[in-house]
């Protein structure tokens, strides 16, 4: 039987048992923490630009993700505070085909003082401080090595 692991200081603890889509969870979340697209020790790299042209976007439930967004930090934050539009994001990177497909915006922001272009929700520790509320373009994205492990379960 599959348990649910929980993380200790000591590694990991066993606890309530996993379904097929739990596990199916707890590898991709691994996957991404740890070894991003199959490179160990490398966390969280659908959630940075760096060199390639890749875009995070577009985020189709916006409205929705802003909403759980004010909800949760008790804030009034502004479309334009969290996601770039095309006649920004066109100018920012017109070396980068992707954000020049307006079918790509609305995209999260980036951090722009950040030489990889990290999103703005991820933290120094390579952690989304969104991700019980991300949208669904981060819930439901698997880069190719992801989508290689997911087929093997």
């Amino acid at each position: 039987m599959y348990n649910k692991a929980v993380t200790v200081e000591k590694g990991l603890r066993m606890s309530e048992p996993l379904d097929a889509k739990a596990i199916r969870d707890e590898v991709i979340h691994y996957t991404c923490v740890s070894n991003c697209f199959g490179k160990r020790d490398n966390a969280a790299g659908c959630c940075k630009m760096a060199d390639r042209d890749f875009i995070i976007g577009p985020i189709d439930d916006a409205q929705e993700f802003l909403k759980r967004l004010n909800t949760r930090d008790k804030a009034k934050y502004k479309f334009d505070d969290i996601f770039i539009e095309y006649k920004e994001g066109s100018k920012l990177f017109p070396d980068k085909v992707s954000w020049q497909d307006p079918n790509h915006y609305p995209a999260l922001r980036l951090q722009m003082n950040d030489p990889e272009f990290a999103c703005n929700f991820l933290s120094e520790k390579q952690e989304c401080t969104v991700y019980g509320i991300r949208p669904k373009t981060c819930r439901n994205y698997l880069c190719e090595h992801l989508k290689k492990l997911v087929d093997l379960l």
